[in-house]
């Protein structure tokens, strides 16, 4: 007797004959399926019966003398469990009248390890599939649709960290503040030049030898006092020109080239000042007669 449905046309019988062996295949497979029903019933009490530590693996001695295979056993077990366990009548007359090697791969609990083959199972349970076939073509079919599917949502996965760790970046960088590089290029002021140009015509070499020089420390000191009372002097009569802005208010280009020119020449005189002073400590002066210098 076949475990499958078979193939046969019965187009080729007149109506009256193909009615009758349909019923014929119907009854003889009522017949198998109660047999095989009636056989995981036998072995599963004996089973049960043969449970506990006295009688351990006696059970599988005991069906291998009759002839047996230990997984054609365990599968008509199986397959008993699985009709105990259906919903209702209609379910468990279904599944008896399933070729028994479909309802052996149903009922196997490999049948619920995987979405795919769940979700075929129900379709057999449902009546939508009746062969072995047509139950591991859709188990087949869904087990591509779910790898392709979690592909997408790994990669969609992926895709969402990879944002979130660059909105992350994003949002540290903005609390850095920004790093602006200043290029410096030094250029020459030729209003600059033209005013020491005319200074120098007008006082000589900025950077040229006075003509006389101090030449003793009694000088050195006269010559302090000198210079205290020309700068006030200078503070006196000049000193409004700090104050008052209107002073300078329709200036003509040459007079503000000539109080600039000066202001040039005198912060030259007071750096140069600054620079000899510091150099040299309280009380420790050297002079140096620069005539004899340059003899020697």
């Amino acid at each position: 007797m076949t475990t499958e449905l078979t193939t046969f046309d019965y187009g080729q019988l007149d109506g009256k004959t193909a009615d009758f062996l349909r019923t014929k295949e119907r009854n003889m497979r009522e017949i198998v399926g109660r047999a095989y029903t009636e056989l995981g019933r036998e072995l599963k009490e004996a089973q049960d019966a043969l449970a506990g530590s006295r009688y351990d693996g006696v059970f599988v001695k005991w069906i291998e003398s009759l002839g047996y295979s230990t997984q054609q056993v365990y599968r008509l077990m199986q397959r008993y469990a699985a009709l105990t366990n259906c919903e209702n009548g209609e379910q468990r007359q279904l599944l008896e009248d399933l070729p028994v090697s479909l309802s052996y791969e149903i009922a196997a609990p490999s049948a619920e390890k995987s979405e795919p083959k769940r979700q075929a199972k129900a379709a057999v349970l449902n009546g939508d599939i009746t062969t072995l076939k047509e139950y591991r073509e859709l188990v087949a079919k869904l087990g591509t649709e779910e790898k392709a599917r979690k592909e997408a949502e790994a990669r969609a996965d992926a895709a969402a960290e990879t944002n979130h760790a660059l909105m992350d970046t994003l949002e540290s960088l903005k609390s850095v503040p920004p790093r602006i590089e200043v290029q410096r290029e030094v250029y020459a002021d030729p209003t600059l030049a033209d005013r020491l140009a005319r200074y120098e015509a007008r006082f000589g070499d900025i950077d040229g030898e006075v003509t006389e020089r101090i030449t003793n420390h009694t000088e050195v000191d006269g010559a302090a006092s000198a210079f205290s009372d020309d700068v006030q002097t200078l503070l006196l009569r000049y000193a409004h020109l700090t104050t008052y802005r209107s002073t300078f208010t329709g200036l003509s280009d040459e007079s503000y080239d000539e109080y600039r020119t000066s202001l040039d020449a005198l912060k030259d005189f007071v750096n140069g000042m600054e620079r000899v002073m510091s150099a040299t400590p309280k009380g420790k002066a050297v002079i140096i007669d620069i005539n004899e210098y340059k003899a020697n």
